[in-house]
């Protein structure tokens, strides 16, 4: 069993919920047992969402500045929606010509070939 030693409130945050547990100098509390569920409220879920978009836009902002003065090249990050999954595009700066996509469209293609079949599988055997 894990045992948490600490002299400050202790916070973990798992699956969306938020546990808090109070400790004492040099109180150990098994962790299983010490968290109190803490629910979020919705505003509070969004406004979380928002912030992690706006670091995530941030930092691929500052990645594209750096590739472009380091390489010459631009990289493009964009989600594709149907698989859930980020997709990198390295442009040659002076032709914008794609030079490579990670991962590449025939295993795109491939990936959601493979959903759909899985999906017919489930639904066969359901």
């Amino acid at each position: 069993m894990n045992t948490i030693v600490t002299n400050s409130p202790v916070q973990l945050a798992m699956e969306g919920q938020s546990y808090t547990s109070k400790v004492s100098n040099r109180q150990s509390v098994s962790a299983v047992e010490s968290y109190t569920p803490v629910t979020p409220d919705g505003s509070k879920v969004a406004q979380n969402i928002e912030d992690s978009i706006a670091k995530i836009k941030a930092d691929s902002q500052e990645l594209q500045k750096m590739a472009s003065s380091i390489t010459g090249r631009k990289l493009q990050f964009n989600v594709n929606k149907e698989l859930n999954s980020v997709v990198v595009t390295i442009v040659d700066s002076n032709t914008n010509k794609v030079l490579k996509q990670i991962p590449s469209e025939d295993i795109q293609n491939l990936k959601l070939r493979i959903r759909k079949v899985i999906g017919n599988i489930f639904d066969e055997m359901v």
